[in-house]
């Protein structure tokens, strides 16, 4: 973990994909890979279920389905 890459940018591509995957499935090695050499934060289901988005270009009038 965390060793320079001597390999080609597709090999490490290949690399981190693996380790979501391995993440995604609760590998904590892979989880503490990504958030140590990748800076990736990952958030289970609930976590994102509960975040708030503000986004000040977003108007509900206008993406209301017109009756």
């Amino acid at each position: 973990m965390g060793a320079q890459w001597s390999l080609s940018q597709e090999e490490e591509d290949m690399h981190r994909q693996s380790l979501f995957r391995k993440a995604r499935k609760g590998d904590e090695k892979a989880k503490q890979e990504l958030q140590e050499v990748y800076g990736v934060r990952l958030w289970a289901e609930h976590e994102r279920a509960e975040l708030v988005y503000d986004n000040p270009r977003y108007n509900a009038k206008r993406s209301s389905p017109k009756a």
